[in-house]
């Protein structure tokens, strides 16, 4: 693969500018003008436009060590890789094309690409998206109409600690001259775990609580009936607030213990306050699950 020429270069630049500095708007631009060339990464264009600012030439300054493994060339092709594949390893591409892995490493760390890691999210059904943005659009209004909305919800919810807890090998090192073959334990025949509740209502931290092991929905009623007024008690959240507020119910792990919650707030609890129930809707599998509005009062 041959070296961009110096009107080629030209070429690109004009259509960089052209697209207001848009890298991947100046590789369609630049596609479409010249369908015949070979079509550059979209870093391509902003790395150009910098070594003219810099050097106020297409070729770059003379350095006082080799560079052969860092030519335009197979830096241009390390783009290219990472831009079809960005889960590629720096050893992976190093190995494809034969340079050093470091040299990999300069070559993404001089386009500014830097390696970020995937995060876990839920996993959500195509039916799933429409619910979502339906309550987007709900929660938006809430806060159109009552730009104070947020401070009016109490946010719960719930996580489970296990014994073994978080071991990432990635991060875990034994520096030796030899392997020692040091082992962590897990997979313990005897386990347990806490379920953990929270809270957060405006500026107040609600909790945390730890459930039973095994929530029932007789034992979730005690819980909204008995330790929820005690919770908000010791947050010192006024009875004026609580007559106002949206409760999200979360965490609840079985469709018998929903609806013991449900009850509960359909019904006049501890202070006398009138609850009414309302569903926004949302899948099993969500972020942002049911909502119950306590409104009213004596």
């Amino acid at each position: 693969m041959a070296e961009y020429t110096n009107a080629e270069k030209a070429d690109m630049i004009l259509v960089y500018g052209a697209t207001d500095c848009n890298g991947r708007a100046a590789q369609r631009l630049y596609a479409k003008r010249h369908p015949v060339r070979r079509t550059p990464a979209h870093t391509m264009f902003a790395r150009l436009h910098q070594q003219l600012c810099e050097t106020g030439s297409f070729q770059k300054a003379a350095r006082n060590r080799d560079r052969t493994a860092r030519t335009e060339l197979n830096e241009e092709i390390v783009l290219d890789m990472v831009e079809t594949t960005p889960s590629l390893s720096t050893r992976g591409i190093a190995n494809e094309i034969g340079i050093s892995y470091s040299s990999v490493w300069r070559i993404l760390d001089n386009s500014a690409l830097h390696p970020f890691h995937y995060q876990r999210v839920q996993s959500l059904k195509e039916c799933d998206f429409a619910l979502r943005q339906a309550f987007s659009q709900w929660y938006l209004q809430q806060r159109i109409a009552n730009p104070f909305f947020a401070a009016s919800v109490l946010f719960t919810d719930e996580a489970s600690f296990l014994r073994e807890g978080i071991f990432n090998t990635h991060n875990i090192h034994s520096w030796a001259a030899v392997n020692p073959h040091v082992t962590r334990t897990r997979a313990a025949q005897d386990r347990f775990l806490v379920n953990e509740w929270a809270g957060i209502l405006g500026d107040h931290l609600i909790g945390s609580y730890i459930l039973p092991d095994r929530l029932t929905g007789p034992r979730y009623l005690i819980f909204l009936e008995q330790v929820l007024p005690e919770l908000l008690d010791s947050a010192h959240v006024t009875a004026a607030t609580r007559t106002s507020i949206w409760f999200q119910q979360d965490g609840t792990p079985h469709i018998s213990v929903f609806l013991f919650g449900i009850t509960w707030m359909q019904n006049v609890v501890n202070d006398g306050l009138a609850v009414e129930f309302q569903r926004i809707g949302l899948p099993d599998r969500q972020t942002f699950p049911v909502w119950i509005i306590s409104s009213g009062g004596k």
